[in-house]
């Protein structure tokens, strides 16, 4: 072991310093079912990919496959002296079939049969789970059973190897969380019987037997979340049990129990919620194994909690198997979409298990992903145009045809050869190390790249390119001059008499607080910025802001946590103002449960009324877990105190989505006692945009009506923004994927009937306009903020068209019937920062109305705040 590096894990996880630059590696393994004969036989393979200089590794590892050792100090003298090593999602998989017990499973033709097969030899363990855990579903009780089994070879071997290498190594299987055991009897019981002299054995502790993914220190121990955003090392904090680092909270249909999947693995489901960052000398480390990789809660939850590096094991089920759907263009609107959506984010590392697992693949490309720039393009997976952000890709079993051919003929050509990969393809490989288009002739690979990781609120260089944009004045910076660099992030605008508001949150003096600054003269220059709160600075964690103007009145919303970082516990609050700033009383409690999490509120005037929407968790799923739902309440007496909250989303969810009844980033507008909720809603195991109607000013919530018209699978629809037009008019924008396209793009419906019903749905953006697909890299447009005033619709939201982020704008002047085309709001020209969630606000002065619109912007190497404005009469 090295000790250096053992020294530095040891000092960080006291006071994290992140080092300046980080080796990462995937590891890509092709599953074999020789590698589950024995113990021996799956820690020699992975230690053979670990180290070239494994002896046998000729046998154990494809040809030419690189490795980890030779690229960590001393053996590379240029190496950093932190690594991380990041395996994919499954990979102790195979791990089921060890032993004598598995014999009859490796000689299986099917995944079931082969766990069918397991029933039998491990009768006894079975029986001993069932009466601890009684009223488990079959599999996930046979998994209990496999725990000593899984804990010896995957754990060990795992726990081995980030000690001799002296590295951080992440790697997944399907366990419970277990401890070691060495009473006589019970080793008796649960240990292998191919191994009688072993004198201790892994017992389960939990039922909770989940897709978990364990983060090994140099040190051998798990580095677990403490749900306060620190950490503790497993087992010896712990308690002597053995926990995951993270478990996946979406499953996939064939990883449920039922109902879900009558004959899946029956996993338990993480909670969304205990999705927390890891604080390490190799980043700020947030996992995403797999499906959670393209889902907007998670992602959103790591970045309000700060994480800088993603790792997103996979175990991608098709890779280039058919031309129609393209798989790597789904997969593309995974990790490395949500990675250039977030401003924090810095790095994504994707390790991608390949190989049949009897009748079930996995095949992928295994890639090191950064930030898209403006500039030449770097790499691809197959099948696509070169884009930027490839720091590392792992080849696929060929070489892409390239773009002299037409997309779909290449497509056509490397599906035909990708077919061959597949069971039963009647084209046999030679031996199981075999790499080509045969049966089970998948890539096995090892990648690395070098990152220099962010410190503090840093993000990125100073970008010094300025170009006034065509319509909208040159940014300001809203939220103030720093003597030490801070992050602002999620900024909102409201504009009335005569006054533009802008609110964000940082952390300038401890914890979060949210912070307002107030321009006099439409937007031009702003005044210092100001807390909102009552709460002491930097005493309470203060996220989210939302806020309002009307008139002379102007209120701050935002969540807040009753301890820490602990978000199991939150409020939601409010602050009441005049127009130029005045505090108006003390904070007020929106919610009415302590007990809960609370995210994202959304605010607005409705008549007299004050009408606050958020997340909120006290809804548990079928075995406990805690569901995001969209709940409001309404203020009296100016917002001086609330009325009960009351549940906006209604609706039972389809089977696949039972544990999955997750809501998420509610808007809501109002005119007069009509109020309007929209939220991107999972009931039906897709992301869609929903919307409800209040009638009575936010006591009572009407239906909930389905915005987005797409039918097919995999939609990913959120971040609704809503607007009230002449008579009554709803207008809804939101963030669209469907088709499994290869891009998001900015959506657009509208209601003539007051909510009711919403027209076809049609692209907002004109991203597509002379887009050629034979030529072109598809680019992605979020966060929309849309704002109406009578027929007049306004709208900016957050697009890589030119190569990274920048805000762009557009406006219709007949109700959204057309837009007009795209313009650029922010003022950064070619340069290499980023411009991320807009928000928009209209002020009107007499007959004139200014667009002003405010985002995150890292032009100073930090994100800060900034605004432009323009007249849109």
């Amino acid at each position: 072991m090295r000790l250096a590096v053992v020294a530095l894990v040891l000092a960080g996880l006291a006071a994290p310093v992140h080092a300046a630059r980080v080796r990462f590696f995937a590891v890509q393994p092709k599953v074999r079912v020789a590698d589950g004969a024995s113990y021996a036989a799956f820690h020699d393979t992975m230690a053979a990919l670990m180290d070239a200089a494994f002896p046998g590794r000729d046998a154990l590892v494809q040809a030419g496959v690189d490795d980890v050792a030779s690229h960590l100090a001393p053996a590379d003298p240029t190496a950093p002296a932190a690594a991380l090593v990041v395996f994919p999602e499954d990979v102790g998989l195979v791990t089921v079939l060890i032993g004598t017990r598995g014999a009859s499973a490796r000689a299986q033709a099917s995944a079931v049969g082969a766990i069918v097969s397991l029933l039998g030899p491990y009768g006894p363990q079975t029986a001993y789970y069932a009466a601890k855990f009684p009223n488990q579903p079959l599999v996930r009780n046979l998994l209990l059973a496999l725990t000593d089994t899984i804990y010896r070879s995957f754990y060990e071997t795992f726990r081995e190897l980030a000690m001799t290498h002296g590295v951080w190594l992440s790697a997944s299987a399907n366990v419970a969380p277990a401890r070691r055991v060495n009473d006589p009897a019970l080793v008796a019981l649960l240990r292998d019987p191919d191994e009688p002299a072993r004198s201790y054995a892994y017992e389960a502790t939990s039922a909770r037997v989940t897709n978990a993914t364990f983060l090994f220190g140099p040190d051998g121990e798990v580095l677990v979340p403490d749900g306060a955003s620190g950490a503790r090392r497993s087992p010896s904090e712990t308690g002597g049990v053995v926990l995951p680092s993270n478990e996946k909270p979406y499953l996939t249909e064939i990883e449920q129990p039922p109902p879900g999947n009558a004959a899946g693995l029956g996993l338990a489901f993480g909670a969304v919620r205990d999705t927390e960052v890891l604080d390490t000398p190799v980043g700020r480390l947030g996992i995403v194994t797999s499906k959670p990789a393209w889902m907007p809660d998670v992602n959103d939850r790591l970045a309000a909690r700060g994480a800088t590096v993603i790792l997103q094991p996979e175990a991608f089920s098709e890779w280039a198997y058919a031309a129609t759907p393209w798989q790597p263009d789904i997969f593309k609107e995974g990790g490395f979409a949500t990675l250039q959506k977030t401003l924090g984010f810095r790095l994504n590392v994707d390790a991608s298990l390949t190989g049949n697992f009897f009748d079930v693949t996995f095949d992928g490309q295994s890639a090191i992903l950064g930030r898209r720039r403006k500039g030449g393009a770097t790499g691809a997976w197959i099948g696509q145009n070169p884009d930027t952000g490839f720091l590392a890709v792992a080849p696929w079993i060929e070489p892409d045809p390239g773009p002299a051919l037409p997309l779909a003929t290449r497509r056509a050509m490397l599906a035909a050869d990708g077919a061959r990969l597949l069971p039963a393809s009647g084209v046999p490989c030679p031996d199981s190390l075999a790499l080509g288009a045969c049966e089970n002739g998948y890539r096995e690979a090892v990648i690395h790249a070098d990152v220099e990781l962010p410190d503090g609120a840093t993000t990125g260089p100073v970008d010094p390119t300025r170009v006034t944009p065509p319509a909208f004045s040159p940014a300001v910076r809203v939220s103030g001059a720093e003597t030490t660099p801070t992050a602002q992030h999620d900024p909102r605008v409201a504009a009335a008499h005569g006054r533009v508001w802008v609110v964000w949150h940082e952390a300038r003096a401890g914890l979060e607080n949210v912070f307002f600054a107030v321009s006099a003269d439409g937007g031009k220059t702003f005044g210092a910025p100001v807390r909102a709160s009552d709460n002491a600075a930097g005493a309470v964690a203060e996220l989210h802001p939302a806020v309002a103007a009307r008139g002379s009145r102007v209120v701050v919303a935002w969540q807040e946590f009753t301890a820490g970082r602990d978000d199991d516990r939150g409020r939601i609050k409010l602050a009441r103002f005049t127009a130029g700033g005045k505090k108006r009383g003390r904070d007020v409690r929106v919610d009415d449960l302590d007990a809960s999490g609370k995210w994202l509120p959304a605010v607005a005037f409705a008549g007299g009324s004050v009408v606050v929407a958020w997340i909120d968790e006290r809804d548990l799923g079928p075995e406990g877990e805690p569901l995001e739902h969209v709940y409001a309440a309404r203020g009296r007496a100016g917002g001086l105190r609330f009325d009960p909250a009351v549940r906006v989303d209604a609706g039972a969810p389809v089977a696949a989505a039972a544990h999955l009844d997750n809501k998420w980033c509610p808007a809501i507008a109002a005119a007069d006692r009509a109020v309007y909720v929209a939220w991107a809603d999972f009931r039906e195991y897709n992301w869609d945009v929903r919307l409800a109607t209040s009638t009575d000013g936010g006591r009572r919530f009407g239906p909930n009506v389905r915005v987005d018209d797409f039918a097919d699978l995999e939609r990913i629809d959120e971040r609704p923004s809503v607007a009230i037009g002449r008579r009554g008019r709803v207008h809804v924008a939101w963030t669209d994927l469907r088709a499994r396209e290869p891009d998001t793009n900015v959506f657009y419906a509208r209601s003539d009937d007051r909510g009711a019903h919403f027209s076809p749905n049609r692209p907002l953006d004109d991203s597509r306009a002379a887009f050629v697909a034979d030529r072109d890299t598809p680019t992605n447009q979020w966060h929309p903020s849309l704002a109406a005033d009578a027929d007049r619709l306004f709208v900016a939201w957050q697009d890589g068209r030119l190569g990274n982020d920048d805000v762009f704008f557009t406006t219709s002047r007949d109700a959204g019937a057309t837009f007009a085309p795209s313009e650029r709001v922010d003022d950064t020209g070619s340069g290499r920062s980023e411009q991320t969630r807009p928000s928009l606000a209209l002020l009107r002065r007499g007959r004139h109305r200014t667009c002003v619109v405010a985002w995150e912007d890292d032009r100073n190497g930090n994100p800060d705040v900034y605004l432009a404005r323009r007249l849109c009469d």
